[in-house]
Order: C-alpha cells, then structure tokens, then sequence
C-alpha cells in the first residue's frame, strides 16, 4: 500500500476503570467486548457509537483500512476531506475520493477521538443501520477474539507472554501460523484444500470464500463446462461466478467438511473488477499488498474460534461447531453445502 498519501491509523483507548499496567507475570489483558452479528453482506457485526449515535460497524480483516458509509456520513453529519485519487479502490473497482473524520468512536469500553476514516465511493449496504468497516488498520493493533460460541468480539492487548492467550473452554485449540503483510495487514493462511496447499487471505468482511478460476482449473481441473461446477447467481456481479463444494478445507489440526467456494472468472478480460457483494476489501495499486488465489470467508469460519495474534503472527483455533469434524473422521462424501443466503 502506498501509506505515505494517507494516514488512517485507528488506535482506540481504554476508558473506565480498566486501565492497569501490565502485569509482571504477562496476563492476558481483555481490552474491550461487544456482542456479534452477522448478515450475508456484512459476515461480522458489532455495535458502535459514532458521534453519540448507535451504529454497526463490520469487522473486515480482509481489508488494510477502515471505512464509512457515505449515506451514514450524510447522517451523522462527519467532516469530508477530498484526498489524493487512483491509488485506492474498492473491489468494485471504484476509487476512494474523500475521507471523513469520526469525532467520537467508542466501541465497547474503548473510546477514540477525531478518527480519520475513508469514506466509501457508493452505499455499502441497504441497511442503514451499517455504518461502515472496521480494517486492519484498527485491528492490527489488538489481539481480535472472534468467539463464534457466544457471539462475542473480544480485543486484548498484545503486551502478552508468546502463547498464553488460550483462555476459552476447549477440547484442543491449534495453532496456525500466519503472515501479515506489513504494508497492508492483510493475514495470510496457509490452508489445505483438498489435499492441495493454498495461501488465502483471511477475510471476515466477506461471507463468502473464494477462489479464482486460474487456480480452479490449473490445481483441481474444474472448468466452467466441468459438471462439479455450477453457475451461481447468488451475487451482484457481471462477470461469471461458479460454485463449487469440496471435499475438506484443513487450517493445521481442523478440518472442516464440505466446503461451498465460490470461483471467479478472470475479471480483466471483461475490463471490470468482482462486485463489492463478495466481501468489501480495499484494494490498492501495490502488488504486495497481499494478493492470494483464495479468500476464506466467514462461510466457512463461523464453524471456529478465531484467536488472531497480529504480533506473534498466529491465529489459535478451536470448533466451535458440530460441523468442524476431526481430520480423521472427515465422511467420504460431502455432506451438501452450507447456505448463507
């Protein structure tokens, strides 16, 4: 990402009384919680306050920075700033042209001030109860507790001991390496798709998991006329979208049976980008920004307890669902995909 144009960290403080130091046996120190939800649209919700009024706000790991809604900048009267065009855009492929300042952004116990934030190019989404995402510019600060057993977002401080964040009720818990990319804090994943390797971008913004057509055909030979694909017009796109069920999707000890992926066709030879209904990433003219064959969305994640240590580089994994088999108990056949829609 070119970071130099544009400054859009978002660091939240503590308000309270929860703000001790850290303690000399390196504790896991809960910063904030806020209760989740989800839509097709917007896979991870959370409640907000922007300038005094209760919002949503999607938790989106799949994108470097965060953003507001244009109409909900209009209603909450935030400040625009034009700033520099063509290096940002959406995955629509419409470029970011004003930025807006959240005078006051408090997310469970945590309050920020004078929040610089991307304002959207066009409506997000039709609930205009949506505000917004919240990128990793927020999020790689933390330790961000995606706690699909109770619903709940947790964000911990990342002043720990290496590994000593396991706090939660488990049968086992693995431990999958990541890589975050430092230009933009995307998370890289090593998954296991069908006995195939594969880095994918974790992305919770998106409902969806994804994969391009180059990699469907050239890693599992599945082609546009191959019978195992079928036509999809589960999205608001204009370029041909496939659906595909696998057999097993394996991040290191979990394995999670019958996988639905949905394939892309290559988006360059219509001269357009995949509509923003597949998750809602922003994207920038660095090719190291993190680009993958392969965005794994909630879809799929919902069946987990995603711990997601952005300093240790980690993700900690555990079931949170009947659904998330053990790797040696995977059924023969696909048990029929999952339906979000």
């Amino acid at each position: 990402m070119n970071g130099n144009w544009i400054k859009a960290l978002l660091t939240l403080g503590v308000i309270g009384a929860v703000t001790p130091a850290l303690a000399d046996d390196c504790k896991l120190m809960q910063l904030g919680s806020v209760a989740m939800s989800g839509t097709p649209d917007a896979a991870v919700l959370i409640p907000v306050s922007i300038e005094g009024t209760s919002k949503l706000m999607a938790i989106d790991t799949g994108s470097p920075l965060s953003a507001v809604d244009p109409t909900a900048a209009d209603e909450l009267h935030l400040i625009r700033h034009n700033i520099l065009q063509g290096y940002m855009f959406n995955s629509a492929g419409q470029t970011f042209t004003q930025m807006a300042v959240i005078h006051a952004l408090d997310i469970g116990q945590m309050h920020a001030e004078n929040v610089r934030i991307l304002q959207w190019p066009s409506q997000m989404w039709t609930d205009r109860n949506i505000a917004g995402t919240l990128g990793a510019d927020l999020l790689r600060n933390y330790d961000v507790d995606i706690d699909t057993d109770t619903m709940t977002l947790k964000l911990f401080s990342q002043d720990h001991c290496p590994g000593k964040v396991v706090y939660w009720p488990n049968a086992a818990v693995s431990v999958v390496p990541i890589r975050v990319v430092a230009s933009s804090g995307h998370i890289i994943v090593p998954v296991v798709l069908d006995g195939h390797n594969i880095d994918a971008l974790l992305d919770t913004g998106s409902s969806a998991t994804n994969l391009s057509l180059e990699t469907a055909e050239n890693t599992f030979g599945l082609h546009p006329n191959s019978p195992d694909l079928t036509p999809s017009g589960e999205f608001d796109s204009k370029v041909p979208v496939y659906r595909h069920t696998f057999k097993t999707l394996q991040l290191e000890g979990i394995t999670i049976g019958s996988p639905t992926v949905y394939i892309w066709d290559d988006q360059t030879k219509y001269g357009m980008q995949q509509s923003q209904h597949t998750g809602t990433r922003i994207n920038d003219t660095n090719e190291t920004s993190g680009k993958t064959d392969m965005a794994l969305g909630m879809q799929e994640l919902r069946h987990l307890h995603l711990y997601i240590a952005y300093k240790e580089q980690k993700m900690y994994v555990s079931a949170a669902a009947p659904t998330v088999v053990p790797a040696a108990s995977v059924p023969d056949k696909p048990a029929g995909p999952v339906q979000t829609h």
